[in-house]
């Protein structure tokens, strides 16, 4: 092969290489999220319960800086259940929905305070820009996971803080490597359609055109189950959800 031939290739190969990455660019700021005015959306509104007998509350271990963290055992977040079944931190969200409401709300940053994360569980738009604090007198070592968003794993001093900027959407779990037990989720979610749920188990999504939609509900421990849910102008629809452990899925699988 002479050295033309081989440049002409290797223009080639570079023009497909761009050719690939606008198109696949286009489809995903085709398939973003538009915003606008709804008018007479209706509601989704439900509980979310577990299935069964209700779990033991489990215990962390605060081994390390417990003049700041504190000596006592710390409960865990992982699974937050109340005496009626109710869920704490369940994120509830619309998951086929590409125009509707403007997207407000979201959080402004994600602190650690006596070596917790406050909130545990998080949403933000995509291309957010967040500060990432840390009200303690000790050093915190956030780690995030993610695969889609650039991970880090950086240090914050004592009362600093770290702004970083979440462009896609993904469910990212955070920690701190220096003590062990600290974690939270920040969920990028690339639409408004979502809530949170409280220590009573409940959550309302308002302003929803109306039609019919996938309805998800997310633990982080319990993992994700769907259901279909038909929402009329200016009307309310119903979305209980009874999530069950992932232990008691594999019994009865077995």
């Amino acid at each position: 092969m002479n050295k033309n031939a081989g440049r002409y290739t290797c223009f080639l190969a570079v023009a497909l290489f761009s050719l690939v990455l606008f198109f696949g660019n286009s489809r995903d700021i085709m398939a973003a999220y538009e915003e606008g005015d709804v008018s007479n959306g209706g509601t989704i509104t439900g509980t979310v319960k577990i299935a069964g007998d209700v779990p033991e509350a489990k215990m962390l271990k605060a081994d390390k800086d417990q003049a700041t963290c504190g000596h006592e055992d710390i409960p865990s977040e992982a699974l937050i259940v109340s005496g009626d079944s109710a869920i704490k931190n369940v994120v509830v969200s619309i998951t086929n929905i590409s125009k509707g409401k403007k997207f407000g709300g979201g959080i402004a940053s994600l602190d650690q305070k006596g070596c917790v994360f406050v909130p545990h569980v998080a949403i933000v738009p995509p291309g957010s820009t967040i500060d990432l604090l840390n009200s303690d007198d000790v050093m915190h070592n956030l780690h995030s996971w993610s695969m889609k968003n650039t991970a880090f794993n950086e240090g914050v001093a004592g009362h600093g803080k770290l702004p970083k900027t979440f462009e896609f959407p993904e469910t990212i779990k955070m920690t701190c490597d220096v003590h062990k037990w600290m974690t939270a989720w920040l969920i990028v979610q690339d639409n408004p359609y979502y809530a949170i749920t409280g220590a009573d188990g409940k959550f309302k999504i308002d302003g929803v055109p109306a039609g019919t939609y996938t309805v998800q509900a997310w633990q982080e421990s319990i993992g994700k189950t769907t259901q279909e849910v038909t929402v009329s102008a200016g009307g309310e629809a119903k979305a209980d959800f009874n999530l069950e452990e992932k232990a008691k899925k594999e019994r009865k699988r077995k």
